[in-house]
């Protein structure tokens, strides 16, 4: 300890130190009692320095100050709209370990029970990546460019220009409030539209809830992106019409396409619209798009399944797919597409939808799949 206060004394005196991030680990807390997404925890520290004027000169460490923070908050600094369909972001650290990415699986089952695998905090960048054959990022981290603890960002391009333009638009409050507020809609809760951890009293709002009460001038105090904002309420107001003409068609026998069970659409800002035709009850496939079915919602780490699939394909093509084909749940068929807008021959992808049709090896042959 003797010689931390001698190694220590040229960093107070010239007021230069570093913020250390660790490498992820678990929480042996968390572990036991919370879900796969909250276990990896990174620990941030720095020196407490005594800042006296009369021992400013002797260098004096007084100690040091840290806390614990959950990966899964840092990750919530890059916003998912902003990424588009298929970007992603990861956390690393100035050693090349991963903190945090979508291709890091930290956990492997035994049995019925998960556990850590031995290296997990220890995973290089390139086990994760395809190879940077300019070693970009590699070359700024060894030079020490990117900082002790860095955040970076990568996002996908296809080769058809998907993702090189984005659709946005512009409507009053008072429109997009009042399309808010429709039952058939909902927005991605693991996406942060308004901060409601830095108060307690706002903890218990949903997301929908925050926005709403937010844009209402109830809660002038809470944290909002507004871009983010604007872009919400001005899909709220444009894919209004749907709910009206779902409703329509469920009202018109003829007009539902035998078995069809849901018809939904989501765009970029994590706005989602669904509508089900038949009662829980009746449904064959009871999973789909529900609070359990991760794959297919709007989440921090991903935009749904359908909606990914439907931006890799020409517009106005139709792709069907088996959502969760390992579920003991009854299996169905979704149909998806994907919804563009041109302008300037500059196209941009404003949302996706698409409707699910339940699947038995029993009517096999007369389902969407074979029939197209």
């Amino acid at each position: 300890m003797e010689y931390l206060h001698v190694l220590s004394r040229p960093m107070v005196i010239n007021h230069d130190h570093d913020i250390i991030w660790t490498e992820a680990y678990m929480d042996s807390v968390l572990f036991n009692t919370q879900a796969q997404s909250m276990l990896l925890m990174t620990t941030v520290a720095m020196p407490v320095f005594s800042k006296k004027n009369e021992t400013r000169s002797h260098g004096i460490l007084l100690g040091v100050v840290g806390s614990d923070v959950p990966l899964r908050e840092l990750m919530k600094l890059a916003p998912r709209y902003k990424l588009g369909v298929h970007g992603y972001a990861f956390l690393n650290t100035n050693n090349g370990y991963i903190l945090s990415h979508p291709d890091l699986r930290p956990l492997y089952k035994e049995g019925k029970k998960l556990r850590p695998k031995p290296n997990y905090n220890s995973v290089d960048l390139s086990e994760v990546e395809w190879e940077d054959t300019e070693e970009t990022l590699r070359t700024a981290m060894v030079k020490g460019e990117t900082g002790t603890f860095s955040m970076d960002v990568r996002a996908s391009v296809e080769k058809g220009g998907h993702g090189e333009y984005i659709f946005t638009g512009n409507v009053s409050i008072e429109e997009g409030l009042h399309d808010l507020m429709q039952p058939d809609l909902t927005l991605a809760d693991e996406w942060t539209y308004c901060e409601t951890d830095i108060d307690p009293q706002h903890r218990k709002f949903s997301q929908l809830m925050a926005v709403v009460r937010y844009l209402r001038g109830e809660e002038p105090e809470l944290e909002c992106d507004e871009e983010l904002l604007q872009t919400v309420l001005f899909d709220a107001v444009v894919t209004a019409p749907m709910e009206a003409y779902w409703t329509a068609l469920s009202l018109d026998e003829a007009g539902i396409e035998e078995g069809v069970e849901a018809a939904f659409l989501g765009t970029r800002a994590g706005l989602m619209r669904l509508t089900r035709y038949v009662g829980t009850e009746k449904r064959v496939v009871k999973k789909f798009l529900t609070s359990s079915d991760k794959e297919n919602l709007f989440t921090m780490d991903h935009f749904p399944l359908w909606y990914r699939r439907a931006a890799e394909h020409p517009p106005g093509s139709f792709l069907y797919y088996i959502p969760n084909p390992e579920s003991r749940d009854g299996k169905g068929v979704v149909a998806t597409t994907a919804v563009t807008v041109t302008i300037d021959d500059k196209m941009a992808i404003a949302a996706a939808e698409g409707k699910l049709w339940p699947l038995t090896l029993g009517d096999y042959e007369e389902s969407p799949v074979s029939k197209q």
